[in-house]
């Protein structure tokens, strides 16, 4: 299981920018106060104790916020990253953290 401070860590960062969004925070504050849960994502990648299935997680976990960084995206686009990057940490390994209950039986 990912550590439950690396996703308290997002839920926070995911909370701090979606204030700022709100506030009318420019692109770059908004990144700015996602930026320390990127790098707590990093630092976690580096710990050896990770199994698999937490690693891709936190691979998965960074490469949104790796998203959430870009020049050209919206304030409101960094909230849905983060947002994708706090359920790719909380993916428990027994379904998909993008599927939906709206498709088909058996996707």
């Amino acid at each position: 299981m990912v550590p439950s401070q690396l996703i308290e860590l997002g839920r926070q960062a995911l909370t701090d920018v979606r204030i700022g969004v709100a506030n009318g925070e420019p692109l770059v504050r908004c990144q700015l106060l996602a930026s320390e849960f990127y790098e707590a994502l990093k630092r976690a990648l580096r710990a050896p104790e990770l199994s698999p299935v937490e690693r891709w997680a936190v691979m998965a976990a960074a490469n949104q916020c790796l998203h959430a960084a870009d020049a050209s995206i919206s304030p409101g686009t960094v909230v849905l990253e983060l947002r994708a990057a706090v359920a790719m940490l909380q993916f428990n390994g027994t379904t998909s953290p993008r599927k939906t209950t709206s498709g088909p039986a058996g996707d």
